[in-house]
């Protein structure tokens, strides 16, 4: 199967790396009384990069489009100058991610979109995917759905074709241990995996392989392959399955301060809609072209729809700017006392 590490590494070139936020380059909007940018505003940078959207205290904050120089680019939320909360990332090899971030990496529930076609939705963490989640093999026309950590599968889940699927456990992308074939034809198979070496390898060394020269790409190698040894054939029953897998649970600390997608379905909702915000700011910001123009840096700034929010969250955001406006109020009194002496 492709390597979904290596190609999603080869679709982030221009992934963070934002340019300086406050004092230098071309600045357009609104300012506090302090000349910070704060509120509503667009910045051309020197390395050419450009950012328009909302501004607190000379750092990028709310909803924003950054455009890099490369061709990337990032639709959504920041908080104190870092990618956070719901946003989407065009990658200049065409793929693309859509979903939660934490500190400007992936982090919670999103969705990546391979230049192959390949697809990855469910959990993340710290920029890898890690918890609950399915890829979609498009060239294959199978999927796995199950465990992840530290970007590999790894623990429970399953391979699905369309002629039958696999139950079992992985361990660094390989299945290992017992497992189930399931049929459309109501039968099962029971087994277990084991791992060889693999043929294109021979050994030139104790525990050390080497690969044979062959035309098959040298990233797809692997010293060993999983092999399958079937042990009994009997009917279908659910109950011999193996457990299934369980969503990660992030530590307190690690959840996103933005509330979580909105399930579908008859299920509870949080009062927030994942894909009805990102539509949103989307059908705002999405005309790169516009701004690009050289003729449109002049236009005027329209304010762009305020994104859902839950009262949670607003009494949050009220909390915090009081006490902001108590240190502005300090820092302002201070620089109105240098100015008379």
């Amino acid at each position: 199967m492709a390597d979904p590490e290596k190609a999603e590494a080869e679709g982030e070139g221009g992934e963070g790396g934002e340019g300086p936020e406050d004092t230098i380059g071309e600045y357009e909007g609104e300012r506090n009384p302090l000349k910070e940018r704060h509120g509503l505003g667009r910045a051309l940078l020197p390395n050419g990069d450009y950012y328009e959207g909302m501004y607190r205290k000379g750092l990028r904050n709310g909803l924003g489009l950054y455009v890099f120089t490369n061709g990337a680019r990032y639709n959504g939320h920041y908080h104190k100058g870092k990618k956070q909360g719901i946003g989407t990332f065009y990658y200049p090899d065409g793929t693309r991610y859509e979903g939660e971030w934490k500190n400007d990496l992936r982090h919670g529930y999103g969705a990546y979109y391979y230049a192959n076609g390949d697809i990855y939705e469910g959990q993340w963490r710290n920029g890898v995917r890690e918890g609950l989640g399915c890829y979609i093999y498009k060239g294959l026309g199978a999927k796995f759905m199950g465990s992840w950590r530290e970007g590999k599968m790894d623990g429970p889940g399953q391979i699905i074709t369309h002629a039958h699927r696999y139950h079992g456990n992985w361990y660094e992308n390989m299945p290992q241990g017992n497992g189930v074939f399931t049929f459309k034809s109501n039968v099962m198979q029971h087994g277990h995996m084991i791992h060889i070496n693999d043929p294109l390898f021979e050994m030139n060394e104790v525990y050390k392989t080497k690969p044979i020269e062959t035309d098959r790409d040298s990233e797809e190698k692997s010293a060993l392959v999983a092999l399958w040894r079937g042990r009994e054939l009997t009917p279908y029953d659910p109950n011999l399955l193996p457990p299934p897998p369980i969503p990660f649970q992030y530590p307190a600390s690690e959840v996103s301060e933005t509330p979580p997608p909105s399930p579908k379905g008859d299920e509870e909702t949080y009062g927030y809609d994942f894909f009805e915000d990102i539509a949103q700011y989307n059908k705002f910001y999405l005309d790169e072209k516009v701004i690009r123009e050289a003729d449109k840096w002049g236009a005027e700034i329209k304010e762009p729809p305020p994104p859902a929010v839950t009262e949670e969250v607003k009494e949050e955001a009220e909390e915090e700017e009081g006490g902001d406006q108590e240190d502005d109020e300090q820092k302002l009194g201070k620089v109105e006392s240098n100015a008379s002496v």
